[in-house]
């Protein structure tokens, strides 16, 4: 869809050029139904705050944990870069409400690295059952991208270096489902993916054992 106006790219490609930049790092417009179920969405957004802030913090703490994971970005992790900042800054809206004093919340949205690098970041990501693979967020179900190859895929090796987007980051945003079935649905896609490798297979259940 060649153009008369605007820019090089945009005369090359309209529909290219809106795809690739103006919707990509602005949203495309919404159809009035979008726009009635967000609006609906903003009348339990304290609450859902409270609930998936809570739950993504204990995902984190079991991620931490585990032996198939080399890192995990979370800034309600005590020893996570940031969580000092964090900690005085990120607080639930009128906490004191339900809590009888101000109460930090720190999000639903978390990264974590998959030890084995790119393929076994793949693998698990591939393995996720319950979790959705998209690269929306904030959804009341949970929702899982590799941004390596999705969000930042433009950006070309040197710039996700740059920004510390490594190939092997899934970035998690943590929905309404229990934490528990969160936390299984994570922990076959990772049973599944060590299952290839039998020497991470040894390391897990020494883990297990101890």
């Amino acid at each position: 869809l060649p153009s008369r106006v605007g820019p090089d790219e945009l005369r090359a490609n309209f529909a290219a050029y809106v795809k690739l930049l103006p919707f990509r790092d602005h949203g495309p417009s919404l159809s009035p139904f979008n726009a009635l179920m967000a609006l609906n969405d903003l009348r339990t957004l304290r609450s859902r705050m409270d609930f998936t802030s809570r739950n993504t913090l204990r995902i984190a703490e079991y991620l931490a944990g585990h032996p198939a994971v080399e890192s995990v970005q979370y800034p309600g992790l005590t020893n996570a870069v940031g969580h000092e900042i964090a900690s005085h800054y990120m607080f639930l809206a009128d906490g004191e409400d339900d809590y009888g004093q101000p109460v930090n919340r720190y999000g639903q949205l978390l990264s974590f690295t998959v030890a084995g690098g790119a393929a076994a970041a793949r693998s698990v990501f591939d393995n996720l059952q319950m979790i959705w693979r998209a690269t929306d967020l904030g959804r009341i179900k949970s929702v899982a991208t590799i941004p390596a190859i999705s969000t930042h895929q433009q950006q070309g090796e040197v710039g996700r270096t740059l920004a510390n987007v490594p190939g092997n980051l899934i970035r998690l945003s943590v929905g309404g489902e229990h934490p528990s079935d969160i936390m299984a649905d994570l922990d076959q896609a990772f049973v599944r993916q060590l299952r290839r490798r039998p020497d991470t297979v040894r390391m897990a259940q020494s883990a297990a054992s101890v």
